[in-house]
């Protein structure tokens, strides 16, 4: 392995607002070049040693291999705290591939446990925001300024009128990098993809007691072959469960996440595709559906026969990404067929308070919003169910009609991703 960077910058990135105007990187990037100024100035490394952010990667170069090479080469992890950083799953990941390369301290001085970690406030971040596993960690040092501490470094680089407060807390976060990197003492790690990676700031997913609900997962989505005509294959795969809209924010089919974030909330999940005809067990529902499928005439059917019979406890949920240019471009159309497809289910949502899940945008409004549309249905079912039979249960996981057992793998598992 070679010389690695000094530090590697973690950071989330912001959706772009589909316009050529905006540039959401630009300020990051700023900040990023004064950081290897000054840490050129007070080290003896050279050129683009100094630092490394995903944006200098090369057209054509592998970019998880990339940034797995850097998290195992570096002497620094400088994670840029904000809102978003937190709901971002690659974020998640370069902590915890980071977070397995064993540290110590140079010399004999040090007591505890050494780390290299040396976080940096880019947006305020309310300590309800924060996962349990970075709370421990100071972000927040007075030398940087009591400005920086309210406005974070995004609100001090934007503000020509706080130029004094940005270039002393810059300079002072460069000093604490290099204090840092020439302290602690950090092993090589190894050069491994990101995607299989834990994201360390997903919620802990609670195991489902014996007697947790049932909750239904089923998607309606396109896949490789059977996809309409002049829409874009990224975003599939040979099944509807693979379907990803949120690529290439989240390297993982949507199905994946929700039934982690349905786990998490104490549920035995079922996933299926919309159009498997097994018999279906009486609980609660989310239908993951891709409007894209509305341009087939047998999935407007189908969709529409399901909403005949529609139940309240089946909750509506209607992911779109808003950088897919695809999607920009018929954003209202495929709106208005949602409309016209499911006027009960869509009513539903509305009426209840939950019109965002008829169209969400990106995944850090997905994964904030999927809880409540959970809660709606489950709340929903309970109120117009009987009371359950004593001793009755019903199997863990079931995947159409070929299920796993009880007790046995969750569904995604097993789809060879």
């Amino acid at each position: 392995m070679g010389a690695g960077p000094y530090f590697f910058l973690s950071y989330a990135h912001t959706p772009s607002d589909g316009t050529d105007k905006t540039d959401p990187g630009y300020w990051v990037r700023r900040v990023f070049r004064d950081l290897c100024d000054h840490i050129r100035e007070m080290t003896t490394v050279e050129g683009e040693l100094a630092g490394y952010m995903d944006s200098s990667i090369r057209a054509g170069e592998d970019w998880p291999g990339s940034l797995a090479e850097s998290l195992a080469a570096c002497r620094v992890f400088v994670p840029f705290y904000s809102p978003r950083y937190f709901i971002s799953p690659w974020c998640g990941k370069e902590w915890t591939v980071f977070g397995r390369r064993q540290t110590s301290y140079q010399g004999e001085w040090g007591n505890g446990t050494p780390s290299a970690v040396v976080p940096a406030l880019w947006a305020p971040v309310r300590d309800s925001q924060l996962p349990s596993c970075v709370r421990s960690v100071q972000y927040a040092h007075a030398e940087l300024g009591q400005k920086y501490r309210q406005y974070g470094l995004y609100g001090l680089v934007k503000v020509s009128s706080f130029r004094g407060d940005y270039q002393r807390a810059i300079f002072q976060l460069a000093r604490r990098i290099v204090d840092v990197g020439e302290s602690v003492a950090v092993e090589p790690g190894t050069r491994s993809h990101l995607e299989g990676a834990r994201d360390a700031f997903a919620p802990e997913a609670a195991v489902p007691s014996s007697k947790a609900r049932m909750l239904r997962i089923t998607v309606a989505a396109g896949a490789l072959g059977r996809l309409p005509e002049r829409r874009s294959p990224l975003y599939y795969g040979t099944t509807p469960l693979h379907w990803n809209p949120y690529h290439p924010e989240s390297g993982y089919p949507l199905v994946e996440l929700v039934a982690s974030i349905v786990e998490g909330l104490n549920y035995r999940v079922v996933v299926r595709e919309l159009d498997h005809d097994a018999e279906l067990l009486d609980c609660p529902e989310i239908l993951l559906l891709d409007r894209w499928v509305l341009r087939d005439p047998k999935h407007r059917a189908r969709l529409r026969e399901l909403d005949t019979g529609h139940r309240p406890s089946t909750g509506l949920v209607v992911p779109w990404n808003s950088t897919d240019p695809d999607s920009r471009a018929v954003q209202h159309e495929l709106a208005d067929a949602v409309d016209a497809a499911l006027p009960r289910a869509t009513s539903l949502q509305r009426h209840g308070g939950r019109a965002a899940a008829l169209g969400v945008p990106d995944l850090g409004s997905f994964r904030a919003l999927l809880p409540q549309v959970v809660e709606a249905a489950a709340n929903s079912y309970l109120s117009s169910a009987g009371p359950a039979l004593p001793g009755e249960s019903t199997p863990r996981f079931k995947l159409g009609s070929a299920g796993s057992p009880s007790g046995g793998p969750p569904a995604w598992t097993r789809l060879g991703l």
